[in-house]
């Protein structure tokens, strides 16, 4: 028997042998796959075929040649126009001014009128301005023109002026005169029945609207809020009216016969005209009057006492 170290040295290097032996194998070798490494595989470059075009070199004189007659030869031939003399200009010759100082002789053309913007001498005679239909520096309302910087409207709104839409007239009327004033002007309108009831500005630093748009446009709001109704008392309207010290007063009233002043009101009203304020007063009626001429009338009278003028309107009349 072998001794046990003499065994394991046989073990070890049979075992030794076995590795080096699969080692050689074809299938452990890192060389290409089924050859066994004695060969190697060709490879190469594959080339496309490049265009004629681009083959051309780009520098050949003939091609370019070539190109520029093949072009030429496709585009249209150009009439050649032969050069002209030039064509005289005979230009009228312009006349030698005279060496004149100043504004020089006048022209023969036709002058143009200017609009007249000067007031008329007598406010109560009317006369029209600029804009036609109201004197300038003023305006008209119901017929009668006026000028000045400060107006009052006195309406009458009773229960009376709801017949023949007389009420809705006179509002119309006014909204009217209104858009002749300015923002230099100023104005306030009263309505009244038993009652007075003047507008009243959203600024509470004045008493009166001036003539512009957005103070207009108030007017219109509170004037269309407005209806007839009650009784007529004309002495306390234009007793407010004379309080604002105006240059024009229009009242408008439908009330002349039934609700007339009294002598002493009237002295009283023009005693308290401490402005020289003109009165003008337009009586709505209804059917032709016989009487307007005669000293009854107290809104004539009214006019006359405070240097303004009447008239009468028909509103019945179709």
């Amino acid at each position: 028997t072998l001794p046990s170290w003499a065994m394991s040295v046989l073990f070890h290097f049979g075992l030794a042998a076995l590795i080096v032996l699969l080692s050689q194998l074809p299938s452990c070798r890192r060389d290409i796959r089924g050859d066994e490494g004695d060969s190697f595989h060709e490879v190469g470059i594959v080339t496309r075929p490049v265009p004629a075009r681009e083959t051309r070199e780009e520098n050949d004189p003939s091609e370019d040649a070539e190109s520029e007659s093949r072009d030429s030869n496709d585009l249209p031939e150009v009439e050649v126009v032969p050069e002209m003399p030039p064509v005289p200009l005979s230009l009228p010759e312009m006349a030698k001014l005279p060496d004149i100082l100043g504004a020089g002789p006048p022209s023969s053309l036709p002058t143009i009128p200017t609009p007249d913007l000067v007031r008329p001498t007598n406010p109560t005679q009317g006369g029209e301005g600029p804009l036609g239909g109201a004197p300038a520096g003023g305006t008209s309302f119901l017929g009668i023109q006026d000028v000045g910087t400060r107006f009052v409207y006195v309406i009458d709104r009773s229960f009376s002026m709801e017949n023949d839409n007389a009420l809705q007239a006179a509002k119309l009327e006014l909204l009217a005169s209104l858009e002749r004033l300015d923002e230099t002007q100023q104005f306030q309108v009263i309505f009244y029945n038993n009652e007075v009831t003047p507008l009243e500005p959203r600024s509470r630093e004045t008493l009166m609207f001036w003539g512009s748009d957005p103070q207009r446009l108030q007017v219109r709001e509170q004037v269309r809020a407005l209806g007839p109704g009650g009784g007529t008392a004309h002495l306390p309207a234009l007793r407010k009216a004379l309080s604002y010290n105006p240059d024009v007063v229009f009242l408008l009233t439908d009330g002349a016969a039934d609700t007339a002043l009294k002598p002493s009101e009237l002295a009283d009203i023009k005693r308290r005209n401490l402005s020289g304020a003109r009165i003008h007063c337009i009586e709505f009626g209804r059917g032709e009057q016989s009487w307007l001429g005669t000293a009854g009338n107290f809104l004539r009278q009214l006019a006359d006492q405070n240097h303004g003028k009447y008239t009468y309107r028909n509103v019945a009349r179709r």
